[in-house]
């Protein structure tokens, strides 16, 4: 029992850090520039949500576990004003040099969260990485009244997590099993969030339907059908402050 509780215990920032200072850990550059057809639709989908909460926003917004970029650069090209956070100096090294052959030169990276006031946060695959009762607490602090948080993060329920989860070290993914309705809910609430969201998307690796837009997105739809949203491949969790 002991062993286990130590098991589920989130990994300490130093540990993430070195796990994804290594590149065999970090999202390829190459796909950062040539995004797959099944990665595009995912960071659309988030970018759709946020322009719904938050159109207009006044100054940058925060992606929260930006690593390499993959979320950075998709909200950079839709016009918004970026200031990417990871703990991984080498991450947001290869995010700016992305950033530069796409013509992005706008992206502020930073190692903390920032001081200030923002209209939103938000993250992918990050959630599952951290402390949340530490870190959502910090989030909500710099986030102005009303703003808004989306996070595009994997199931706790969906089998298909845990294989990749022994791939790539299960000691760094224990925190999908906190990737569950119930609690993900409640984590928000607890740190002052309102207005909490949990929206499934998909029931298969995405990878595998990649081969068509369209079957892309009827399978992505499957992920919010009531009994099969307990099981989707992915969640979107939106809240407001």
């Amino acid at each position: 029992m002991i062993a286990a509780m130590r098991l589920l215990r989130p990994v300490d920032d130093e540990r993430v850090r070195a796990h994804f200072e290594q590149a065999c850990n970090q999202y390829a550059r190459e796909k950062l520039v040539n995004p797959p057809l099944h990665t595009k639709l995912e960071l659309d989908r988030v970018v759709q949500v946020l322009r719904r909460a938050s159109p207009a926003p006044e100054g940058p917004v925060v992606d929260f576990g930006a690593g390499t970029g993959r979320l950075t650069l998709a909200l950079a090209q839709a016009g918004y004003r970026v200031v990417a956070v990871d703990l991984s100096r080498s991450s947001l090294a290869i995010l700016r040099h992305a950033a530069r052959d796409l013509g992005l030169d706008e992206i502020e990276t930073r190692t903390t969260l920032p001081a200030g006031s923002f209209s939103a946060v938000v993250g992918a695959d990050v959630l599952h990485h951290v402390d949340l009762d530490e870190y959502l607490p910090s989030i909500h602090r710099i986030l102005r009244p009303g703003g808004t948080v989306v996070f595009s993060e994997p199931r706790a329920l969906n089998p298909a997590w845990y294989v990749l989860a022994l791939r790539h070290g299960f000691r760094f993914e224990t925190g999908i099993l906190s990737c569950n309705v119930a609690t993900l809910r409640r984590r928000f609430l607890r740190a002052g969030f309102r207005n909490v969201t949990v929206t499934g998307v998909g029931v298969l690796p995405r990878p595998l339907i990649a081969w068509s837009e369209r079957a892309c997105r009827r399978h992505d739809a499957l992920g919010a059908w009531p009994i099969l949203r307990w099981f989707a491949y992915r969640y979107l969790v939106q809240a407001t402050r």
